[in-house]
């Protein structure tokens, strides 16, 4: 008898729980939409790791052909513009860690720099990671300097962290060095 009223409590869940799961999963399942506000153009970081390819550029802003114009279809409006003397512009997208720079004399105002900062996640073609590589793997995979961390179409900085010589910046250069910007006067 004990074994029989467990049976029929068995079916009776069952045969509740069924309309209520076929209902349930004809459902059509839609992702929740997050609210933007309407004149926000600002991308945020990828949360994947960016390739920087040296003497390019990254996610298709090339130095030395891409122009301000092109930055800012590609990353938005919500830059801090800064002039440097007479030298060049910096457009920069600090919630990104990303700086483009332009000589003020370049009429196209081509991109002759691109520097690269945390919260950026980056790696470049070779393999030095953004906030993770030292600069002993520099120099295994770049080659050693007498002086100074810049290489064929890239330039790297760094901070001692924990001991370590982390890089914490990487800027994306022409492939002949950094421009040097004429002065307009």
């Amino acid at each position: 008898m004990k074994n029989t009223f467990s049976l029929i409590i068995l079916c009776s869940a069952i045969l509740i729980a069924i309309p209520v799961f076929a209902q349930n999963s004809s459902k059509k399942q839609t992702p929740e939409k997050k609210p933007t506000p309407a004149n926000s153009q600002t991308i945020k970081p990828n949360s994947g790791v960016n390739i920087v390819r040296e003497g390019k550029g990254i996610e298709g802003i090339v130095v030395g052909v891409s122009t301000m114009d092109d930055v800012e279809k590609k990353f938005g409006k919500s830059y801090k513009l800064t002039a440097h003397k007479k030298y060049s512009y910096q457009m920069y997208y600090g919630g990104l860690g990303l700086s483009f720079y332009s000589c003020q004399s370049d009429k196209k105002k081509q991109i002759f720099v691109i520097e690269i900062k945390s919260p950026y996640k980056a790696k470049t073609s070779r393999g030095i990671t953004l906030g993770e590589s030292t600069v002993e793997d520099i120099q295994r995979i770049y080659g050693k300097k007498k002086e100074g961390l810049e290489y064929r179409g890239v330039g790297f900085y760094y901070n001692t962290i924990g001991g370590k010589k982390i890089v914490t910046e990487i800027d994306v250069i022409e492939n002949f060095g950094i421009r040097q910007c004429k002065v307009s006067k």
